[in-house]
């Protein structure tokens, strides 16, 4: 799974890059261009760090022969990270001796990891401040708008929808009583399509009108990156073995 997350974030600097492996014809130009979820604005568009997956959902079943298979990877904005932590506190608390007989991993680190990842780049664009960091909702009528909640309570990060958010001279702001305060980094849980209704869904109401031109500026990094979706199609499974062997050996 971890060599798995490599190999789709290679896949994606190459894609939005120099496109090598679709000229190489490693991987179908109708799989990649024809697919609604690339994004041809953001082509030659590299987030910061390089960075296109801060999170990877897999769904994983056991095959006959005993062995686990990667059945679907969901990249534009997985679920599943408040959902975790909430049902391991719950466990936790309900089984406290099986939970520490049993020596269970703990997750706060990776929680950590995530939020520090996200920071250390966003100060790329903070010009000299404390980046600020926000977790990007669809709103309470979202089936999983409770994780969004819970999960913006845990990490210590304001929830936001895309009305609350503002982008003036290509820069990312929220909207406060003391007036607009600059965002630098996103952890969104709204699909791709959704973001940006100038460039993307123009009958989108839950993103933020210009904040595809904040990307192409460099001024926010967004967890996950726009245009991720197309790795979602179950016809790249095919290629993934050569192409892993192609870009990792």
């Amino acid at each position: 799974m971890a060599q798995l997350a490599r190999l789709l974030n290679q896949i994606l600097q190459d894609t939005y890059g120099e496109q090598t492996l679709l000229k190489q014809a490693l991987l179908p130009s109708a799989l990649v261009l024809g697919h609604p979820g690339y994004v041809r604005g953001l082509q030659g568009v590299q987030p910061i760090g390089g960075v296109y997956l801060h999170v990877l959902a897999l769904d994983l079943a056991r095959g006959p022969d005993g062995n686990w298979w990667v059945v679907t990877q969901r990249t534009q904005a997985p679920s599943g990270l408040g959902y975790v932590m909430q049902n391991r506190l719950l466990v936790s608390r309900l089984f406290p001796e099986a939970y520490r007989a049993l020596q269970v991993q703990h997750l706060a680190s990776g929680y950590r990891q995530l939020v520090d990842t996200l920071s250390e780049l966003a100060q790329q664009c903070s010009g000299g401040q404390t980046p600020r960091l926000a977790l990007l909702t669809p709103g309470p009528y979202n089936e999983t708008y409770f994780e969004h909640a819970y999960l913006a309570r845990y990490l210590g990060l304001p929830l936001v929808e895309g009305g609350d958010l503002v982008v003036r001279d290509e820069s990312l702001y929220l909207k406060t009583v003391q007036g607009l305060e600059p965002i630098h980094g996103l952890l969104r849980r709204l699909d791709d399509d959704f973001c940006d209704p100038l460039e993307l869904r123009a009958d989108s109401t839950l993103g933020v009108p210009g904040l595809m031109q904040a990307v192409r500026a460099r001024k926010v990094v967004l967890a996950n990156a726009l245009g991720t979706g197309f790795l979602q199609s179950p016809a790249l499974h095919g290629f993934l073995p050569a192409l892993s062997e192609h870009l990792l050996g």
